[in-house]
C-alpha cells in the first residue's frame, strides 16, 4: 500500500513536468518567430526567382536520366510543404513537454547547416515526385498554397514552438527529436537546398537556355541533308531511259522506278506524321531517352536488308520519270515544313514501337528520312552496276 501511495505521488509530481507547463515561462520568443517568418518568406522569393520565366521544355529537362528535372524538384518541395503544413497544424495542439530543450541552439545550428550540406539525401517514398503537374504555374501554386498556410500558422499560432516536438526513428540521431521551431528551420533550409539544385540544373551545359532542345544548328543540318539527298536522287535518275528506269536485277527485285516510288511514298507518310505530331502538345519529358542521330543513321547504314512497310511497297504503275516528280514534290514539301516550323521537333513525338517509350521525335524521324534516302541511293547504284543493266 505504501509503495502504491509513493508511486501515485511520484507520478503526480512527474506528469506536470512533461505535460503541464502552460503556466511556465515561454521559451519561443518573438525573435524566434520573426526568424522563421523571414526565412519562410525569403526562401520562397528565391525559389520563385530561380524558376521565373521557364517554359515546359526547360522545367522537364534532366541533366541525366537518373536525376530530377526542375518540375520534379518543385513537386517534391510542394509535397514536403504540405507535410509541414499539417505537421505544424496538428502538433501545436499536442501537450507541452520539457526535457528535450537542452542544447537548443546547438541543434538549431545543425538544422541550419542542412541548407549547404553536400551529402546527397534520399527522398522518402511519400515525397518522391510523381509527375502530377506539367505546367510551372501549377507547381508554383501547389508549393505556394502550403507555404502561405505555413506562414499563417507560424504567425498566428499561440503555441510555444519550443515545447512541442516532432518525433522520428531513433536512428536519425540529432534529427530524431526536434521542437517545432527546429522543424520549421529544416523546411526553410530544405527549400534553399533545392533552390540550389535548380540553379545547378539551369547551369548544365545541355540545359535549353532558349527554351528549346531543337536548335538552329539542328534545323540547318536537316535542311542541308534533306536537300543533299534530294539532289543525289535527281543526279542519279534524271537522265535515265525508260528501260533503265524499269530494269530489275531479278524477278523479285525492285527497279529504280520502284525504289524512287517507295521514297516518294515515304515523303507523304513522314510529312503527315510530322504535321500531326506537331499539332499535338509537346512531350519534353521523353527527350532524355530519345535515340541519338548516330543511332538512327547506323541503322540506316547497316548492310542487312530491311522489309518495307506494307503501306510503302511500290506498285510500279508510274512511268519512270514520273516517279522522280512524285519524290521531289514530296521532298520539297518536307523541306518547306522543316524550314518554316516554329515547333521544337525534339519534343514532339510520333509512335514507334520498340523505341524508348515507343516514341520517335520528329527530329529523329527526319534523320531517319534522309538516312533512308541514302540507303536507297546505294541500292540504285547497285542496280546500275548490274551486268545486265541497260546501257
Amino acid at each position: 500500500m505504501k509503495k502504491n501511495i509513493a508511486l501515485i505521488f511520484f507520478t503526480a509530481g512527474f506528469l506536470p513536468i512533461l505535460f503541464a507547463q502552460n503556466g511556465s515561462a515561454r521559451l519561443w520568443t518573438e525573435q524566434d518567430k520573426q526568424f522563421l517568418l523571414e526565412g519562410l518568406s525569403s526562401t520562397q522569393v528565391e525559389l520563385r526567382k530561380a524558376v521565373e520565366g521557364l517554359n515546359e521544355v526547360q522545367i522537364t529537362f534532366k541533366p541525366d536520366s537518373n536525376k530530377w528535372s526542375i518540375a520534379e524538384v518543385l513537386e517534391h518541395l510542394g509535397t514536403f510543404e504540405e507535410i509541414l503544413h499539417w505537421d505544424i497544424f496538428c502538433n501545436q495542439y499536442t501537450p507541452e513537454q520539457a526535457g528535450f530543450t537542452s542544447n537548443v541552439f546547438g541543434k538549431d545550428s545543425i538544422m541550419l547547416a542542412y541548407a549547404t550540406d553536400t551529402t546527397k539525401g534520399k527522398s522518402p517514398p511519400i515525397a518522391v515526385p510523381l509527375g502530377r503537374f506539367t505546367e510551372l504555374k501549377e507547381l508554383e501554386a501547389y508549393f505556394g498554397y502550403h507555404r502561405s498556410e505555413v506562414i499563417k500558422l507560424v504567425e498566428n499560432s499561440t503555441a510555444d514552438f519550443r515545447k512541442h516536438f516532432i518525433y522520428r526513428p531513433s536512428e536519425w540521431g540529432e534529427w530524431a527529436v526536434r521542437d517545432l521551431h527546429q522543424y520549421v528551420i529544416v523546411y526553410i533550409t530544405h527549400t534553399t537546398r533545392h533552390t540550389n539544385q535548380i540553379k545547378r540544373i539551369k547551369s548544365d551545359k545541355n540545359f535549353p537556355q532558349n527554351g528549346k532542345f531543337w536548335t538552329i544548328r539542328d534545323r540547318a543540318m536537316l535542311l542541308k541533308e534533306l536537300e543533299r539527298t534530294k539532289q543525289a536522287i535527281i543526279a542519279e535518275t534524271n537522265s535515265l531511259t525508260p528501260d533503265q528506269w524499269h530494269f530489275k536485277p531479278s524477278k523479285d527485285a525492285w527497279s529504280i522506278a520502284q525504289v524512287v516510288e517507295h521514297l516518294g511514298i515515304y515523303e507523304r507518310i513522314f510529312l503527315q506524321e510530322a504535321w500531326i505530331a506537331t499539332e499535338l502538345p509537346p512531350q519534353p519529358q521523353y527527350y532524355i531517352t530519345t535515340l541519338s542521330d548516330s543511332t538512327y543513321l547506323s541503322w540506316m547504314a547497316e548492310s542487312q536488308s530491311h522489309t518495307a512497310a506494307e503501306n510503302a511497297i511500290p506498285l510500279g504503275y508510274m512511268k519512270g520519270i514520273d516517279n522522280l516528280s512524285f519524290f521531289t514534290f514530296g521532298r520539297d514539301h518536307i523541306i518547306d515544313f522543316v524550314n518554316k516550323t516554329d515547333k521544337d521537333l525534339k519534343v514532339h513525338f510520333t509512335p514507334r514501337e520498340g523505341e524508348p517509350n515507343n516514341r520517335r521525335s520528329i527530329h529523329g524521324l527526319f534523320v531517319v528520312h534522309y538516312g533512308h534516302t541514302d540507303r536507297h541511293l546505294r541500292q540504285i547504284l547497285r542496280i546500275k552496276s548490274h551486268p545486265s543493266y541497260p546501257k
